[in-house]
């Protein structure tokens, strides 16, 4: 470029800077002159123009200058990571219980198309954006079909299909790779999902609770989907579903069964474990039955006769029936390496001790090595009156471990040594949560909210504890005990003989105690440890200040001179169980990290419920 060229630039550049202040002058100047239709002129070509200088402004911010595929992977992560999938007043909400995904909103798409045109050509070329197509939203589907291209597609049916949506799923069957139905009924399903799904991966039946008892006079329908072509499905749930779907389950991976009344339903459910044999993930929700159902099970399916060898984790969620529970698992076969969580419904009563010689035999128990009892004390009638122990059992290995809840311990916790490998136990955790003035299984298995009487009580003799403890006792090396157990512990874990006093753990070298809601104060509980640290002759003690804890917080005692190492911590988070990957990690909506609340108890939670308290 010459000097004149340049300089011509220049001016050029100045003029025009020049000439954008002399018009926002001139209209100052003229605007109550200006006719109406001057005004629009004048609007029409600066608003024109002022589009152009904020695109160049946009273009020029350092975002843009990144790779286009680095962008688009940046808006990817713009939607909610949810659930949900979707949901709208008066309708059940839909939920993809096995992934946790960016779900794209019209508000949300809305947001990013308005802030320019490169924007808006960027989030409308994302077929990831559009992929969705939603029946309640009859403006949005054309619009969101023809921006996802022609790569694949979920299906979110409600009710009967629409024409729109019906013919939708006629047309593009072999793109569509999720079907998200709610509110179908056998009929519906035997006129609407006959088309072939050679592509579909994920399949989700779903009626309310509600709409689910209207339909009890289907539980002896049977309904093919899909011509019986879902060579491909991984991922099955059915929700409240009374008649009985057939597809192919040959490479099902992910099962979830929700209140389903079908007929002879357990060994409808058994057979298609039979069929699943690549099955990774289980869960079964408010499994129920009568006799007829577990002597059907008998006679069609012997002990051990479903091999389930990918088994990852296994949910049997708010179980109705004991009987139901024993009989499913007595059938499964699956490997050490399998976790389960167990946990009876919040309007049936508790598992009973018949139940333990099942636990026994689950191969995770012959692996596990830490184990953590939460107890409570249980009026059977009335609250001033006798009480039975109700327990929570978790049991860890390196690879799995067992959640059970709640147990009824008539015995006292001595009936879980015949549950448990005690000459393996190396640590244990031991609780008693809050004292419940019912028999409400909702008190135990939710004591965020339980009726209280007072602070919680270890309704438990030390003779009785020390019973439970004596199998373990030449294998345990530590102990964490809660602030309302250690009376009753440390007066257990002291033998009285007639010529000596001595330790019933030997090996026992670690405590530490967990100091929570209601706890005593510490100067009146470490007295008591110290008082036989002689015998016990601990090695490392821990107090634990939890966050509920409301009493002082001393950092130090005049009797800490008595143990070899003693510390102090205060904890925002209460400390839990070590626990394999396979627990602490989250997996899908059924399966969250284990978490424990101030009692120290496993609490369970669905990931949409946690989602819905986050946001």
């Amino acid at each position: 470029m010459t000097p004149a060229t340049s300089s011509n630039s220049q001016d050029e550049e100045v003029s025009v800077v020049r000439l954008g202040k002399t018009i926002s002058a001139r209209i100052q100047r003229d605007l109550n002159t200006m006719s109406l239709q001057d005004v629009r002129t004048v609007e029409e070509q600066l608003t024109s123009a002022i589009v152009m200088l904020r695109s160049t402004l946009n273009a020029a911010v350092p975002f843009h200058q990144l790779p286009l595929e680095l962008v688009k992977a940046v808006f990817a992560f713009v939607p909610t990571l949810q659930y949900t999938l979707a949901s709208q007043k008066k309708q059940m909400p839909i939920v993809d219980v096995w992934q946790r995904r960016h779900i794209a909103k019209m508000s949300e798409l809305y947001t990013l198309m308005l802030v320019c045109r490169q924007w808006r050509d960027i989030v409308a070329g994302m077929p990831s954006f559009w992929n969705t197509i939603d029946q309640a939203y009859t403006r949005a589907q054309t619009t969101f079909l023809e921006r996802s291209g022609y790569g694949p597609l979920r299906i979110i049916l409600r009710n009967t299909p629409s024409a729109f949506m019906s013919t939708l799923c006629d047309t593009e069957s072999a793109r569509i790779v999720e079907i998200h139905h709610s509110g179908v009924a056998a009929a519906t399903a035997e006129e609407y999902l006959g088309f072939p799904a050679p592509a579909l991966r994920v399949l989700h039946l779903t009626n309310s609770w509600f709409f689910g008892r209207r339909t009890l006079t289907e539980t002896g329908h049977t309904v093919q989907l899909f011509r019986g072509q879902t060579p491909h499905l991984r991922q099955l749930s059915l929700h409240h579903i009374h008649w009985f779907p057939v597809v192919q389950t040959a490479a099902l991976t992910h099962l979830d069964v929700d209140m389903c009344r079908w007929d002879d339903h357990l060994v409808k459910i058994m057979g298609m474990l039979a069929s699943a044999p690549n099955l990774t993930d289980l869960v079964l929700s408010s499994l129920s039955s009568i006799r007829p159902d577990v002597d059907s099970l008998d006679e069609r399916y012997p002990d051990g006769s479903v091999s389930l060898a990918l088994l990852r984790r296994l949910r049997l969620r708010y179980a109705h029936s004991e009987e139901a529970v024993t009989a499913v698992l007595a059938k499964l076969v699956f490997p050490p390496t399998t976790a389960l969580d167990i946990a009876k419904a919040m309007d049936a009563r508790h598992f009973s001790e018949d139940i333990l010689p099942t636990l026994a035999r689950l191969p995770v128990m012959q692996t596990v090595y830490r184990v953590s009892i939460a107890l409570a004390s249980v009026p059977l009638q009335d609250p001033q009156g006798p009480s039975t122990t109700i327990a929570q059992l978790t049991a860890a290995s390196a690879q799995s471990a067992l959640a059970c809840t709640p147990l009824a311990l008539p015995s006292g916790p001595a009936a879980l040594t015949a549950v448990l490998p005690a000459a393996q136990i190396r640590e244990l955790w031991l609780t008693v949560i809050s004292h419940h003035v019912d028999d409400e299984v909702m008190n135990m298995i939710n004591p965020l909210n339980p009726v209280v009487q007072g602070p919680p009580i270890l309704d438990v003799e030390p003779d009785a504890l020390r019973e439970f403890l004596q199998p373990m006792a030449g294998a345990l090396e530590t102990l964490v005990v809660w602030g309302h157990v250690l009376p009753t512990v440390v007066e257990a874990l002291v033998i009285h003989d007639v010529t000596a006093t001595r330790p019933l753990c030997p090996k026992l070298t670690t405590l530490r105690l967990m100091l929570s809601n209601h706890s005593p104060p510490v100067h009146e509980l470490m007295p008591l440890l110290a008082a036989q640290q002689d015998v016990l002759r601990l090695k490392d003690v821990q107090v634990n200040y939890l966050r509920a804890h409301a009493g002082p917080r001393p950092e130090h005692l005049p009797l800490d001179h008595s143990f070899v190492s003693i510390k102090y911590v205060s904890r925002s988070e209460v400390p839990r169980m070590g626990l394999p990957s396979v627990c602490a990690e989250e997996a899908h909506a059924r399966w969250t990290p284990w978490i424990v609340d101030y009692d120290g108890m496993f609490i369970e939670e669905d990931g949409e419920n946690r989602d819905h308290m986050v946001t």
